[in-house]
């Protein structure tokens, strides 16, 4: 309950009928004001009522009007008890369409009166006590729901940290993810001696990345005022400004800042090694490269080393044939050594066979590595 004392207007045409209530309800510690007319009533709402004791039959605005006005200007919150001399269905059902929340006979009994009282307080106790658990789930759900978007910005970031192949955009994603959660942030990026510092709105000056520099000295995670350093590997981030107010709202953001900031680090790692791969691919293609350009030169070699062979071995053939006339060699002595140039010819193309296979082989396997090479 309210530390003020519960207000309670009694209406009514009687004077000796608010006499009586208004005696009932002394020693109670009730604020209680009379008025004889439903037009009183209203006038003295300022007086915020908690509770009104009204007739229904006065004369000109009765008690149905008047509580019809009450509701009509929004006086939801004030209990209205109706007094009557008349408890019939018709009476009973008229007091509930104007808006009353209870009805009690004329000249009922002090305790009755005092129990309808009684129940009225309970009823605004309960109510208030509704109102305040339904302001505490509201205040729940939307952190819940705060929260939930905060933590979808989080995934976010963290889905869209694979993409980054460089500090520059991935400091560039960090900034626009801060953004999103309203925060001023200084961040340094480093790793195998690359520094790389940003803030939200411009360029980091000097004296920006001095800070840093002394933040980067601070506890993983350290807080003095409004302002919130993390120091996870290869990452510096320095949130000002926050709400100290929201103690909730900062163990939040600690949290959501803390897997970012360290997701950040493990990125840049990953980028490290990736960027380490990368040039052991590359190495390994220019390898593969020479070697293909090396294989490809010596088949061409070979391919004109076999046509001069061919041509040099008939050349031979041709002068050997000459030579036989100059001489005077007998028909047995030039088959003899036609037979040994036969031979060695024989001998030789069956040698030049087998390095055509290895050669066409060889080809193959010099137009797959191209190949490679041009989809790499």
């Amino acid at each position: 309950m309210s530390d003020r004392p519960f207000c309670i207007f009694v209406v009514d045409d009687d004077s000796l009928q608010r006499l009586i209530v208004s005696d009932h309800l002394q020693g109670h510690g009730y604020q209680v004001h009379e008025f004889d007319s439903g037009a009183g009533c209203l006038a003295a709402m300022d007086l915020r009522p908690n509770l009104i004791l009204l007739d229904i039959e006065m004369p000109g605005q009765n008690g149905l009007d008047t509580c019809r006005q009450l509701r009509a200007e929004n006086y939801d919150e004030v209990q209205v008890i109706f007094v009557s001399a008349h408890d019939d269905l018709e009476t009973l059902l008229a007091a509930f369409e104007a808006g009353g929340n209870d009805f009690i006979p004329k000249n009922a009994a002090k305790d009755v009166l005092l129990r309808k009282v009684e129940i009225a307080i309970e009823a605004e106790e309960q109510k208030r006590q509704l109102q305040q658990q339904l302001s505490y789930a509201q205040k729940t759900a939307f952190t819940a729901m705060s929260s939930l978007g905060e933590t979808g910005l989080v995934l976010q970031f963290l889905r869209s940290s694979f993409q980054c192949l460089s500090l520059q955009a991935l400091g560039q994603l960090l900034v626009e993810t801060m953004d999103q959660f309203g925060l001023h942030v200084l961040i340094k990026l480093h790793c195998a001696g690359q520094e790389c510092f940003f803030r939200s709105d411009a360029n980091c000056t000097e004296l920006e990345k001095s800070i840093l520099s002394y933040a980067a000295k601070l506890g993983r995670i350290s807080q003095t005022g409004d302002r919130l350093a993390l120091n996870y590997p290869n990452i510096t981030l320095l949130a000002t400004g926050l709400d100290v107010e929201d103690a909730e709202l900062m163990g939040r953001l600690r949290d959501h800042l803390a897997i970012i900031a360290e997701g950040v680090g493990v990125r840049i790692d990953a980028m490290v090694m990736e960027q380490e791969r990368l040039q052991q691919a590359n190495a390994r293609m220019a390898g593969v490269k020479e070697l293909v350009d090396l294989i490809a030169e010596i088949e061409a070699n070979q391919a004109r080393n076999y046509s001069q062979l061919e041509h040099l071995i008939e050349q031979h053939r041709i002068e050997m044939e000459d030579a036989f006339v100059f001489l005077a060699l007998t028909d047995s002595q030039e088959l003899q050594l036609h037979a040994i140039v036969d031979r060695l010819v024989t001998q030789v193309e069956t040698l030049f066979v087998k390095d055509n296979h290895l050669a066409l082989r060889l080809h193959g396997i010099v137009e797959k590595q191209r190949q490679l090479l041009r989809t790499a």
